[in-house]
């Protein structure tokens, strides 16, 4: 084509018909990535109804745990641990603890029930102490309490055993030893209220 002799006007026409090639990709990139975005619009809309419904699975079938516990860093490696098998719910003090476990299970509260609660001793607002005494002898609620606490001496295991707990495990700790003891007194109270 090198011996290709121009008209006058070639040049022109061959120019023309290179900017019509490119304006066609481009719409064709464009109608391709609209196509694509719909696409994508869609499968994040199935991506949000089906976390919805995993959601709505899980809070009707896993046991619920009540982790009460105002370190930021415990609370992530406790949900990270039992996050496969329980819906974890979490509060940082006695006091707001006390007050979503009197409310449970009423109208206008969001938490149905607790199947365990894991406790921290050094609360904000009310001690892991007070707030089991108050819990088990003067409410006279029957769910599990284990205490999850750095407080390692013998004293505070028999204090924590005479307000009325079930269990204690002593920070740090080891997950198969949190998985078995969250899973031996859950069990017991979900046996339990089978029974009723």
């Amino acid at each position: 084509m090198e011996d290709y002799n121009h008209r006058p006007g070639d040049v022109e026409i061959i120019k023309e018909a290179e900017i019509n090639v490119i304006n066609d990709i481009n719409n064709n990139d464009k109608a391709m990535l609209n196509v694509l975005k719909n696409e994508i619009s869609h499968l994040k809309a199935s991506n949000a109804s089906l976390k919805i419904q995993l959601q709505h699975i899980r809070e009707k079938h896993l046991p619920h745990v009540l982790l009460v516990d105002d370190n930021y860093d415990t609370v992530q490696i406790i949900k990270e641990i039992l996050n496969d098998d329980y819906n974890v719910i979490n509060t940082g003090n006695g006091i707001e603890a006390l007050s979503m476990l009197r409310k449970m299970g009423k109208v206008g509260s969001d938490i149905k029930r607790i199947d365990t609660i894991l406790l921290e001793v050094n609360l904000p607002g009310m001690c892991g102490f007070t707030l089991c005494r108050e819990l088990k002898k003067n409410i006279r609620l029957n769910i599990p309490i284990i205490f999850c606490s750095a407080n390692n001496t013998k004293k505070d295991v028999i204090k924590a055993i005479s307000v009325g707990a079930d269990d204690y495990i002593i920070k740090p700790f080891q997950e198969s030893a949190l998985l078995e003891k969250v899973g031996k007194w859950t069990k017991k109270r979900i046996m339990l209220n089978r029974t009723r």
